[in-house]
């Protein structure tokens, strides 16, 4: 079967449209986001200045910060990871999950690990132009979550 160019023009004109179709959701009151057919919300949403962030961190015998790996907190990659940790400082198991997270780290050997004797669950607040553009990584503002005295390495 041959397709004639005026056929051709409308079927692409038809495939143009369904793709464009989505950008109308970007002015409705409530924009409903389906695959295929997105409007891409996560590049086109109006964004805050600043973006908030659960982590955690350790502090040794000086007083020395110490970034805490994702992979101590949680099992599976740095997303679920995330998500996890998110989830226990949002919820009443903030102060249990970060004593099973000191807990691990006390069987740690090596540094900066074994020098630790205090870990926070905080929440960073970053500024996203200043991280990104001018690699100003440091948070700022820090909320502590909660936090748990490592007593003794074995």
């Amino acid at each position: 079967m041959k397709y004639s160019q005026k056929q051709a023009m409308w079927v692409s004109i038809l495939i143009i449209a369904l793709i464009l179709s989505p950008v109308a959701e970007n002015w409705a009151s409530k924009p409903k986001d389906n695959f295929p057919l997105s409007y891409y919300p996560m590049f086109s949403k109006k964004r805050k200045a600043t973006y908030g962030l659960y982590y955690f961190v350790g502090y040794d015998t000086t007083q020395k910060r110490h970034k805490i790996s994702y992979k101590i907190a949680g099992t599976g990659g740095f997303n679920q990871v995330r998500r996890q940790i998110r989830k226990a400082a949002r919820s009443d198991r903030a102060q249990t999950f970060t004593q099973k997270v000191a807990e691990k780290i006390a069987n740690k050997k090596g540094y900066p690990y074994s020098n630790l004797v205090r870990i926070e669950l905080v929440k960073g607040y970053y500024h996203l132009e200043n991280y990104f553009l001018k690699k100003d990584t440091l948070p700022v503002h820090e909320r502590k979550m909660a936090f748990y005295k490592i007593e003794n390495h074995e």
